[in-house]
């Protein structure tokens, strides 16, 4: 059997460490020794995207905040509307070149399609250029409102965070938030900032296999 093999690795400003492993032509992200995310399980990042983008109008513009391994952009783009745009904003260089490599593959290099723009930076100041034009945002920033990652992605699970988000979506708009675990607080804080809100299981694997996580989806009213 062919050994796991690491193949990149960098760092976050608070330190954390994000490797990327290889194992038998798939990938894996992993964090602090803690696996993140694979390419062998992605229904999540999918659904995510599926949430938001189903039934776009002709035009519509999403962003999404965090690259991962691509599948939550690739799902965008499969259900973007005619003439619609993505725009993937990603903080670490690194996650950015990992899926322009091999690893971007498994998701069908979503970054080289001509509707997608990469916009490499904190989607907390990237959200302050769209104010009110956003016809969906997905965000798989950490592990959700208890980060993993980098303790500074908590700002945009705080009240300023959901305003941001609430500024940047157009009237209607929607929002959806991958999160590790079930965080029945920050859905009640969401509804508080202005926003109807749905709360989803999902599942790593199709047919409800693999981890449970919790996708919360706000439209703005």
């Amino acid at each position: 059997m062919k050994a796991r093999e690491r193949v990149g690795s960098a760092k976050t400003s608070d330190g954390t460490e994000l490797e990327l492993f290889e194992h038998d032509g798939h990938h894996e992200i992993v964090a602090a020794k803690r696996a993140l995310m694979s390419s062998r399980q992605h229904n999540s990042e999918e659904e995510l995207a599926q949430h938001v983008c189903e039934g776009l109008d002709p035009g519509a513009l999403v962003l999404i905040g965090g690259l991962g391994l691509g599948f939550t952009l690739r799902t965008a783009l499969d259900l973007l509307p005619e003439g619609g745009r993505a725009i993937q904003v990603e903080l670490l260089d690194a996650v950015v070149e990992w899926n322009l490599g091999p690893a971007g593959a498994h998701s069908g290099d979503p970054l080289k399609d001509s509707r997608a723009k990469l916009i490499r930076g904190d989607v907390n100041k990237v959200l302050q250029r769209y104010r009110g034009v956003l016809h969906a945002l997905m965000l798989d920033i950490d592990n959700g409102p208890a980060p993993m990652v980098d303790r500074q992605n908590q700002a945009l699970y705080g009240r300023a965070g959901i305003r941001l988000v609430w500024e940047a979506l157009r009237p209607g708009g929607r929002v959806a938030y991958w999160c590790s675990n079930e965080e029945p607080e920050f859905a009640s804080a969401l509804g508080r900032g202005g926003f109807e809100v749905t709360k989803h299981r999902s599942y790593a694997r199709p047919r409800r296999k693999g981890t449970r996580h919790q996708i919360i989806v706000g439209r703005k009213v």
